[in-house]
C-alpha cells in the first residue's frame, strides 16, 4: 500500500510530527484556554489540533466540522454529529438524543464503520432556539471531565443568514464556560480575522492567536524517507528537501507529491530528481480538467498575471521588474487581475505575499501554459 496519505485528517505513523506546536497547544487546553489557529489549507491544522489533544492523558475531544455550511440547521446538525463521534456508546447516544428531544433527533449508523449518526429535525433546527439548545448541550458533555471542543473551518459561519446573531449567541454562551477550551480552526485569513480582530464582531479577541506554519524541514525529510523506506524505496534528504520546495512546503501536497512518486516507482528504486516531472504529470493528470476550466475562464491579461506570479516568488508584484516580465505597463491592471485571480481561490495573499492555493496548479502554469 502506498505510504502516503493526504486529503484527509491523518494519525499515528502517518502523521509527522510537530513537537512544539503540538506542546503549545497541549498547553493550552490544560489551562482552558481557548485558542484560533489559522493556517492555509492543506497545512495539517487539522491533523496537528487532534493528535494534539488525543495524545493528553483523559481529555476529550469534541471535532465539529463547518466545513460550507450554509445555515442554523446545518451549525446544529453538525454539532450533533461532533458530540456523537466523542462517544459511540448507545448509553451516551441516548442520553443526548433525550436532551435534545425537541429538535426531534433521529439515530442512524454509519455503512463504512457502524458508527452512530444523530440527526436532527431540519425545520426544528432553524429555530432561533435551537443554536441555545446544542451550545448548553455541548456545556453539559463537556462538564463531565476535561474536554476540549474544536470548530474547524470556523470561517465558514459566515455564511450563515444572520451570522452576526448566530455568532453573538454563540460568544454570549462560551464566555462562562471558562474551564472550556474552545479551539476555532480557520484557512481563509481575512474571514477569520473579520471573525476575531474586527471590534465590531462578537468574538473580537476572545481567544489567543496560533499560527499553523510549515513543518520544521529537518522533520519534514527524515519523516519523508521513513515512509519511503516502509514503501521499499530509497530517497536522499537533499530530494526529499527539493519535493518539498515544489509543493511548496504545504504539508498535504508533500504527502500527494510523495504518493504520485511512490505510484511512479518501483520497489528497490532510489528516487531522484528525475522521478519528480513524471510524478507531477502522474498528478496533472487527474487534475488537468480542473486546471483547464480555471483557465478557461480568465481573460488573457489575467492569464499573464497568472503566469508571471507562477515564474517568480517575487512579492513585489507592483514593482517595475514584475510589470516588465509580464509586458503590463499599468499596476492598476495587475490589482484588478489579481483580485479577480484570488476571487476564483486561485492564489490568496499570506505574510505579504502571493501563494498559488494549489502548488501543483502553480507548476502546470508554468510547465503547460
Amino acid at each position: 500500500m502506498n505510504p502516503f496519505k493526504y486529503g484527509c485528517v491523518v494519525c499515528g505513523e502517518n502523521f509527522c510530527r510537530r513537537g512544539e506546536a503540538e506542546r503549545q497547544l497541549r498547553r493550552f487546553a490544560e489551562s482552558g484556554q481557548n485558542v484560533v489557529v489559522q493556517g492555509p489549507r492543506r497545512m495539517g491544522k487539522s491533523s496537528l489540533v487532534k493528535k494534539a489533544i488525543s495524545d493528553m492523558h483523559g481529555m476529550n475531544l469534541v471535532y465539529i466540522d463547518l466545513y460550507y455550511i450554509g445555515s442554523l440547521s446545518d451549525l446544529c446538525k453538525r454539532v450533533m454529529a461532533g458530540i456523537a463521534g466523542m462517544n459511540s456508546k448507545m448509553s451516551f447516544i441516548r442520553k443526548v438524543m433525550s436532551l435534545v428531544s425537541h429538535l426531534r433527533p433521529t439515530l442512524s449508523f454509519s455503512t463504512t464503520d457502524g458508527s452512530p449518526i444523530i440527526s436532527v429535525d431540519a425545520r426544528a433546527a432553524d429555530d432561533p432556539n435551537s443554536l441555545q439548545t446544542v451550545m448548553e448541550l455541548l456545556e453539559k458533555i463537556a462538564s463531565g471531565g476535561k474536554t476540549c471542543i474544536v470548530f474547524d473551518e470556523f470561517q465558514d459561519i459566515l455564511r450563515i443568514p444572520d451570522a452576526d446573531r448566530v455568532m453573538a449567541e454563540m460568544r454570549g454562551a462560551i464566555q462562562f464556560q471558562p474551564d472550556i477550551p474552545y479551539f476555532f480552526l480557520g484557512s481563509v485569513r481575512h474571514d477569520m480575522m473579520a471573525i476575531f480582530s474586527s471590534p465590531k464582531s462578537p468574538f473580537f479577541k476572545s481567544a489567543a492567536a496560533f499560527e499553523v506554519d510549515t513543518i520544521p524541514r529537518k522533520d519534514f525529510v527524515a519523516f519523508i524517507g521513513r515512509r519511503f523506506a516502509k514503501g521499499k524505496r530509497k530517497i536522499a534528504d537533499e530530494t526529499a528537501s527539493r519535493l518539498i520546495d515544489v509543493a511548496d512546503s504545504v504539508s498535504g501536497d508533500v504527502q500527494e507529491l510523495c504518493a504520485a512518486l511512490w505510484e511512479t516507482t518501483n520497489d528497490g528504486a532510489t528516487i531522484t530528481e528525475g522521478d519528480v516531472p513524471l510524478a507531477l504529470e502522474h498528478i496533472f493528470a487527474r487534475e488537468r480538467k480542473g486546471f483547464e476550466k480555471s483557465i478557461a475562464r480568465l481573460t488573457p491579461t489575467q492569464i499573464a498575471v497568472l503566469k508571471g506570479l507562477a515564474a517568480t516568488d517575487e512579492a513585489k508584484i507592483y514593482s517595475s521588474q514584475f510589470l516588465d516580465s509580464i509586458r503590463i505597463a499599468s499596476t492598476g491592471t495587475v490589482k484588478k487581475a489579481v483580485k479577480r485571480l484570488a476571487a476564483d481561490e486561485l492564489v490568496y495573499e499570506w505574510n505579504h505575499t502571493w501563494r498559488f492555493v494549489d502548488p501543483f496548479f502553480r507548476e502546470w502554469v508554468n510547465r503547460k501554459i
